[in-house]
């Protein structure tokens, strides 16, 4: 090809400045220097920045965060963004591949908001005046909003309280300057108001004139009431209370009318509260006016009836009453004054009683009777006369009403059992002496029995045969169910069931206390807003009689017990380590929650980074380019949790070490849990097994030497395969010497100590709390001082109830994990708890010796992944329980015993 000598010329410039910059770059003239590092604060959970400033190298430089919270690739730019509190360390390349490192620290204490919630509920159910104020403390400004599904929406406000409230429950969101938000909530609840006409009685004023009293019952005072009577004559007449007394009142009336013999006169009567709540009930007015027959059985035997003909006279008539009684055949026999009891006379039929007052004259006709015989008048069955499941008591009435008699039990079933196991065995003939003529028999079980009624007085008897089936016995059932929430959030549904008018007492702790009485009672969100803790629910039996026992010995009563334990709500939380799959130039990124911690279903977001997403169910993104990420979750709750990660290409997470990887010792390695990755470990010998663990127990010989641990990643189509190896050593040597790790119980704290000799390439420290040694989260960061001989202090001010265990954390700058052994602190109530054996051998049973409890406790067999794969409960009492492991397979497990308020814990293998 033919070139001009222009264009010659220009070739040869190009190639001389070519070999010119090549030269002058490599080896640099001066070294490559890293003059300074500039870092401002994270005030967010991610949002520390540093700026390095370089001199000296090659050009162009770039920069990458090699060790710390959040590791980044090589870029161009020398400001570092999105780094979380913590240790880093920055590597500077130069154009000749010169590296120059430093430390520096990102300082910052963010912490999502943290929100109080008070409430001042509605007067009325049907009233708007509620409101609630929510206190918050976080990175400011704070706005707080009432968000759906709350019956009234109000939001993003400055303001922390909201008025003009109606009754519902309302979820409460306070979003702080990160874009954060935390969210609870509150129910506003106008507890029913009731009123009713509960008594009413008249009063004698003039002939044809009352003064009509009125009692009423009320509940939630809620004045005025309003009460409203309309007379058989006369107009509505209506009284406005405005300040009645609380619990009941009573209100007058004075009317006029007219009453005629025979007839029934009504006042219907309505009362209305403040809010709206009303009911309406009728006097009858002529109760007691009319003269009536009123039998009264003698009081001893061979007596005839008496007869009372006049109710309540000194109320409805005037001061004199005259009552003149007439034989049948029209003779007087008797006139008596402000009396209108006759007795004495002989049985026959067409006597007359004749009343007369100031106002009028009336009579009745009637027979008089002659005395029967002592018999058992009348039988009921009361199962909720006996405070025993599965038995009842029978009410017995006699006709003389005055007298008492022998009850003799002749014979029935031969025992009754109780539901706690307890026989009752009767004794035939069994005898209660004087027994009322109105009395409760108890306890029966089902079947027949033949009983006899002695009146000794009268030297007469009667008898009664009568069969209760298992029907006729009282079954009471009570449960408590927890519906579990978000923080302060929960629920326990009480229900509580049982025959007739069964009563029942029910209390859970010391908030709350309640009598449930049948036939079929039902509370659901019998508690609620309840905090995580434990909860014992105890229904006592009860009976509403005073019942006459066989052999005079009363049984007791039945308690059904129940405990509810509420976990502790944890904020919701992801891994730190994305799962990333390849897909040409752009990434599929998978994000894996923690399940252990938030309410699922869980909302997912990109707030910053080379691109931002908008909230979706899914916790994959797609289309992503490497560079950091601010990703943010939220939970059902409305609580949420972001972190920055850095998105470059798949890298195998580290593995946690836990146990001793020295020859006869039990070591676990454990690798995070991803619904994305499949892992493959491959044994020094060639074998190889799945899963996100690998224990060895024990460790032999056989078992030291190199492993392959492959991760096979698959995200929305896309698949990557990576693999690193790791090195088993017998005891192998750590980057520093853990010389010791303790701590000691110092009033409501606990204080840890521990020291290490020789520290190489430490980064820093995490001590992990957990309340059940199984699930830890951290506590404290604390950076390693490099020295020869290092000693280190953190103190834990907010230690749970309970038991609590800890355990260190050492985290190298190339980001390897190592664990210490776990330490654990009891409260002062802990006792002994022993598993034997810790190392199974095929299909050995597990014995779990525990301490006594006062209601059942539960043992739970635990997988390292936080699944739990057994539940047995223990009886209070029991202190020794048998574990079926046949069907767990092969590994490492906890084994958590849940007491009085306390959690124990153990780790078995299985071989």
């Amino acid at each position: 090809m033919y070139r001009t000598p222009g264009q010659v010329m220009l070739c040869m410039l190009l190639l001389f400045v070519c070999m010119q910059k090549s030269k002058a770059q490599c080896p640099a003239p001066t070294p490559l220097v890293i003059n300074s590092i500039t870092v401002t604060e994270s005030r967010c959970q991610a949002s520390g920045v540093a700026t390095v400033l370089v001199s000296g190298g090659s050009t162009p430089y770039t920069y990458s965060i090699i060790a710390g919270t959040t590791l980044l690739p090589p870029q161009s730019s020398n400001i570092l963004q999105s780094l979380a509190p913590g240790n880093y360390t920055v590597q500077v390349t130069d154009n000749c591949n010169t590296s120059v490192t430093r430390n520096f620290t990102i300082s910052g204490t963010y912490a999502v908001p943290a929100l109080n919630v008070t409430s001042q509920s509605p007067t009325c159910p049907g009233s708007s005046d509620g409101s609630i104020t929510i206190t918050a403390n976080g990175r400011a400004p704070l706005t707080y909003s009432l968000i759906s599904p709350s019956p009234v929406t109000r939001g993003p406000q400055t303001a922390n309280v909201f008025t003009g409230l109606p009754v519902g429950t309302y979820t409460c969101r306070v979003n702080d300057s990160c874009g954060n938000f935390q969210s609870r909530t509150v129910s506003l609840s106008a507890p029913t108001s009731t009123v009713t006409l509960n008594t009413s009685r008249m009063q004698y004023l003039a002939c044809d004139s009352f003064a009509v009293i009125l009692t009423f019952d009320i509940s939630n005072y809620r004045p005025p009431y309003t009460i409203s009577v309309s007379p058989p004559t006369g107009p509505v007449v209506t009284h406005v209370l405005t300040a009645p007394n609380a619990g009941s009142f009573n209100d007058t009336f004075r009317i006029r009318f007219h009453h005629t013999t025979g007839f029934v006169e009504q006042m219907p009567v309505t009362v209305t509260n403040q809010c709206g709540v009303s009911s309406t009930g009728n006097v009858i007015l002529s109760t007691d006016m009319d003269l009536s027959v009123n039998p009264t059985l003698p009081g001893a035997c061979g007596s005839q009836y008496s007869y009372m003909f006049d109710r309540n006279p000194a109320s409805l008539h005037c001061g004199t009453i005259t009552y003149t009684l007439v034989s049948p055949s029209g003779a007087v026999l008797a006139t008596q004054t402000n009396n209108s009891t006759f007795s004495g006379f002989s049985p026959g039929t067409g006597y007359k009683v004749v009343r007369q007052d100031c106002c009028r004259r009336d009579s009745v006709t009637f027979n008089w009777q002659a005395a029967p015989a002592f018999q058992i008048s009348h039988t009921q069955n009361l199962p909720y006369a006996t405070c025993r499941e599965g038995t009842t008591a029978l009410l017995i009435q006699f006709n003389y009403s005055n007298q008492p008699a022998d009850i003799v039990l002749a014979s029935g079933p031969p025992s009754v059992r109780f539901a706690d196991g307890t026989v009752h065995t009767y004794t035939y003939p069994d005898t209660t002496k004087n027994f009322a003529s109105y009395g409760i028999l108890g306890y029966f079980g089902p079947g027949t029995y033949k009983l006899y009624a002695i009146n000794n007085t009268c030297g007469q008897k009667d008898s009664l045969t009568i069969t209760f089936g298992p029907n006729d016995v009282r079954h009471s059932v009570f449960t408590a169910a927890l519906q579990k929430g978000c923080a302060a959030d929960n629920k326990i549904l009480l229900n509580a069931t049982g025959p007739g008018w069964a009563p029942g007492h029910v209390t859970v702790n010391s908030i709350f206390s309640n009598t449930f009485i049948g036939p079929d009672v039902s509370i659901t969100d019998s508690l609620t807003n309840l905090s995580a803790g434990t909860y014992h629910a105890t229904y006592q039996y009860q009976h509403n009689y005073w019942t006459t026992y066989f052999g005079g010995t009363n049984p007791g009563c039945d308690v059904i017990r129940d405990t509810i334990v509420i976990p502790v709500y944890n904020q919701p939380r992801f891994n730190s380590t994305a799962a990333v799959a390849l897909c040409g130039a752009t990434r599929q990124v998978g994000l894996v929650p923690d399940s252990t911690r938030g309410v699922a279903p869980y909302q997912w977001q990109i707030l910053a980074g080379p691109t931002t997403r908008p909230m979706q169910a899914s916790p994959v993104f797609t289309g992503l380019v490497g560079g950091t990420y601010t990703f943010l979750m939220a939970d059902a709750c409305a609580n949420s949790y972001s972190q920055s990660i850095t998105i470059d290409t798949l890298r195998l997470p580290n593995a946690a070490t836990t146990g001793s990887t020295c020859v006869g010792g039990a070591a676990t390695f454990t690798l995070p849990a991803s619904p994305f990755y499949n892992y493959t470990w491959q044994r020094p010998n060639g074998s190889t097994s799945t899963g996100n663990t690998l224990t060895l127990n024990p460790v032999t010989v056989s078992d030291l030497g190199a492993y392959t641990i492959s991760v096979n990643c698959t995200i929305a189509g896309c698949t990557n395969t990576t693999s690193r190896s790791l090195m088993l050593n017998p005891c192998q040597a750590l980057p520093q010497t853990l010389l010791h790790f303790s701590g000691q119980r110092k009033n409501s704290t606990i204080q840890l100590n521990w020291q290490t000799a020789d520290e190489i390439n430490m980064s820093h420290y995490i001590v992990e709390r957990s309340a059940a040694g199984i699930v830890f989260t951290p506590v404290q960061q604390v950076a390693a001082k490099g020295e020869v001989l290092n000693s280190y202090t953190a103190t834990d001010m907010h230690v749970p109830g309970g038991s609590v265990y800890y355990r260190l954390q050492s985290i190298e700058k190339n980001g390897t994990i190592n664990y210490s052994s776990v330490i654990s602190f009891n409260n002062e109530k802990a006792r002994p708890f022993n598993v034997y054996p810790s190392l199974i051998t095929g299909n050995t049973a597990v014995t779990v010796t525990c301490p006594v409890t006062s209601h059942t406790s539960f043992i739970r067999v635990v997988g390292v992944d936080g699944i739990v794969l057994k539940t047995v409960p223990v009886y209070a009492g029991v202190t020794k329980t048998r574990i079926d492991v046949t069907s767990l397979a092969k590994g490492s497990y906890f084994v958590v015993f849940t007491s009085d308020n306390n959690v124990i814990t153990t780790q078995i293998w299985k071989e």
